[in-house]
């Protein structure tokens, strides 16, 4: 995959996004797709999230955090992000602004790729406005403990392995059990709204890859 992926990309991101029909295959099964649907979720709260790509020896990198202890979303897999303030300027800056606290990394040297398909996490009465940003090379960065244990950074084409995938019973923040479709990765499951946007991003890729036959 060459460096010049990430722009192909959004060109295709241009074109029309997947939405609801990449997210449900990776949505908790029993979710339907009208608790997706902005006009039927009242007094949420907003926030941004930020799927970072880097290129790295001709390949292109996500980072994944993994939650602290503690909290809705304990111990979880996501992307860096967080809830809006006032003073952001828009969601997009709500997501840099976020992944600047949580893992360091320095909005200015990130650029807009694109927005993938909003959607709402129940849990937390979330609606996350996802956004992909892109770096010319691996920045530098340090985590803010008090919000993540660690990170691990992926090669997205991981998200195509048809091993990566499988369907796991989770325990919830609750103790209630639920059946979902998880992603492997790193060693880590990857679920719920995470798993979500990942599922966008990978048939995003599979369209990027498709179009012009990159392999």
């Amino acid at each position: 995959m060459s460096v010049g992926f990430v722009e192909k990309l959004k060109q295709e991101i241009e074109k029309g996004l997947p939405g609801w029909d990449a997210q449900k295959r990776m949505a908790p099964l029993g979710r339907n797709r009208s608790l997706y649907v902005p006009e039927n979720i009242h007094n949420t709260r907003e926030s941004g999230v930020l799927i970072w790509l880097y290129p790295s020896e001709d390949k292109v990198f996500t980072r994944l955090i993994l939650r602290t202890e503690g909290g809705v979303h304990s111990g979880q897999v996501a992307f860096p992000g967080g809830k809006a303030e006032p003073t952001d300027s828009g969601f997009w800056s709500t997501a840099l602004r976020e992944a600047n606290e949580e893992v360091g990394l320095p909005s200015e040297k990130i650029s807009f790729v694109g927005a993938l398909t909003q959607l709402f996490i129940p849990p937390s009465n979330f609606w996350v406005h996802p956004f992909i940003g892109t770096s010319e090379k691996l920045e530098s960065t340090s985590i803010s403990t008090a919000e993540v244990q660690k990170y691990f950074d992926i090669n997205i084409l991981q998200l195509l392995e048809p091993e990566s995938k499988e369907e796991k019973i989770i325990t919830v923040s609750t103790g209630a059990k639920i059946k979902t479709p998880t992603y492997t990765l790193d060693g880590h499951t990857v679920w719920g709204a995470t798993a979500m946007m990942l599922s966008e991003l990978e048939e995003l890729i599979q369209r990027t890859i498709s179009s012009n036959k990159e392999v």
